[in-house]
């Protein structure tokens, strides 16, 4: 039995990767009709409106508009996968930007770069002279791929460390129980995140997510800066992906059964002026933005069609279908102490506040940090963060996980 199974499943066709490819290619022009855009806010055959909640015992998120302003959507052949088109309040992206380059990538915080070198443990700042960064293509800032946060991540072994447990940041923390109790999901815990910092010519191979315990909870994902083609399948690759855009600020959740699709990012695309313009700076600021919009998508990438580039050297995702089973290695840390002197940060206080809190910081680190090298990074990058929830609910080392209630959408329709 266990060998047909085998058979089986070898013989699956892969209709995931020839759209992969399609997408990904640049020695010819990009076609770019097929590709679900969620801003335009049109419900209709390929996706459907999803209910929000008012989170119980929270009050209103600071720096995202009311909730009655929201719009949430989700696939019809892909259930589960939700999109909310940016949230955010003008300007507030700018926190959450810096967080990500200015402290997320800090030790005892881990990085692509640690397997190479001893790297400086403040990149940002290794990287900006005189407010401006060092953009080039072997600065260790445009080097950097990813930084794990919370749990602590090996790619190579898809495990997560015991011993490598940071605290997660408060701040990220907050916004993803609001955004999880929006949903519906009022137990939701985040417990490992990984913030993934893309370059134009950077993709992202398909792959699952499947080394957290409980599979119930919901992946949630911010995206900042630069849009990309999203492409989102089933629960193996015979399943051909549907590509649609996402943009800065959409946050997206893969709950239910788009939990375990597989998913890609082929391609990295300018944003749009008018709407990154609001982003960062509302709607009457013009300075220092990004001079794109969705129109000249198109010819922009067209102007660049060259031979078709491999994936960047350091994507921590196999394009396999053999994935290794979920776990939690115990190792010992390799974490050392440094001697240089580290540079407080105007957004570390987001590592352990209240709500409360929060929204003082962050109008005190929009109106008093100068946003310009910030924006010179993200004219040509995208921030993608990931958070998920480890373990299942109630569950610590040495409790088995098949006596723990996973966690579960608690908010029904009336």
């Amino acid at each position: 039995m266990a060998a047909s199974i085998e058979k089986c499943t070898d013989s699956l066709v892969d209709n995931f990767k020839h759209v992969y490819k399609r997408y990904k290619r640049r020695d010819k022009p990009l076609d770019l009709s097929g590709v679900i855009d969620f801003s335009d806010k049109q419900c209709g055959e390929i996706i459907v409106p999803v209910e929000l909640y008012e989170p119980k015992d929270l009050q209103a998120f600071p720096g995202l508009k009311p909730l009655k302003e929201w719009k949430a959507f989700q696939l019809k052949e892909c259930e589960g996968f939700i999109v909310i088109p940016n949230p955010f309040e003008p300007k507030y992206q700018r926190y959450w930007i810096e967080r990500c380059l200015l402290d997320f990538p800090t030790k005892p915080n881990r990085t692509n770069l640690d397997a190479h070198m001893v790297r400086p443990s403040q990149v940002w700042h290794h990287c900006v002279t005189d407010d401006r960064p060092d953009l080039g293509k072997d600065s260790l800032l445009m080097k950097l791929r990813w930084a794990t946060l919370g749990y602590q991540y090996e790619w190579n072994t898809k495990e997560y460390f015991a011993d490598r447990i940071q605290a997660f940041p408060d701040d990220l923390r907050h916004i993803c129980t609001y955004i999880a109790a929006v949903l519906g999901y009022d137990a939701y815990s985040s417990e490992a995140g990984i913030v993934n910092y893309y370059r134009m010519e950077s993709t992202l191979m398909g792959h699952t997510d499947v080394s957290e315990l409980d599979k119930a909870a919901p992946l949630i994902s911010f995206s900042f800066g630069s849009s990309c083609i999203f492409l989102i399948g089933g629960p193996t690759k015979e399943t051909e992906p549907i590509p649609l855009f996402l943009n800065s600020g959409d946050i997206c959740l893969m709950t239910g059964k788009a939990r375990l699709s597989y998913h890609a990012v082929p391609r990295i695309l300018p944003g749009k002026k008018d709407h990154l313009r609001s982003c960062f700076f509302g709607n009457t600021e013009t300075n220092n933005v990004i001079n794109t919009s969705r129109s000249e998508i198109d010819d922009k990438n067209n102007s660049f069609c060259q031979k078709e580039d491999s994936d960047i050297e350091d994507d921590p995702y196999s394009g396999g279908t053999n994935q290794k089973p979920p776990s939690i290695n115990i190792v010992q840390s390799d974490m050392t102490e440094s001697d240089e002197n580290v540079i407080v940060t105007p957004t570390i206080k987001g590592n352990n506040c209240s709500t409360k809190e929060l929204g003082t910081i962050m109008k005190s680190v929009i109106e008093k940090t100068n946003w310009e090298p910030f924006d010179m990074y993200i004219e040509r990058s995208r921030i993608n963060v990931n958070v998920r929830q480890v373990l299942k609910q109630g569950l610590s080392l040495g409790v088995s996980p098949e006596k723990i209630t996973p966690c579960q959408k608690s908010c029904q329709k009336s």
